[in-house]
């Protein structure tokens, strides 16, 4: 697959792709950690459930948004399983959503329809 030039191509994006970027930030992590991260930051409000999480994964590495390692990121972590990371691509890609989101965040604010605007 080829990756796109500009991030907005692939706007808007999924709230599965979207959680598992947000996830990962600046980490490395396999698949269960990607649930647990997302789960901490959410504090539990949304779910990444392990079918969605591994078909929306092995989108997202066609796609260029993320990357399997060809290594554990350090020593002490476990070999058998697959690490994943961020591209560069990815992380533009994420900006751009995040960028998006507040935009429709601001509209909502201005229509008195987000919290505390009332």
């Amino acid at each position: 697959m080829t990756t796109p030039s500009d991030p907005r191509e692939l706007l808007p994006l999924s709230p599965p792709v979207y959680h598992v970027l947000l996830a990962l930030g600046d980490e490395a992590m396999h698949g269960y950690a990607i649930m647990q991260a997302f789960n901490d930051k959410t504090g539990g409000e949304d779910a990444l459930l392990p079918g969605t999480l591994y078909a929306t994964i092995a989108r997202m590495v066609e796609a260029g948004l993320i990357a399997e390692l060809a290594e554990p990121p350090d020593e002490s972590s476990d070999r058998r399983r697959r690490y994943y990371r961020v591209t560069d691509f990815g992380r533009r890609v994420a900006v751009a959503e995040s960028e998006r989101l507040g935009r429709l965040l601001d509209v909502a604010r201005s229509q008195r329809l987000a919290p505390g605007t009332r």
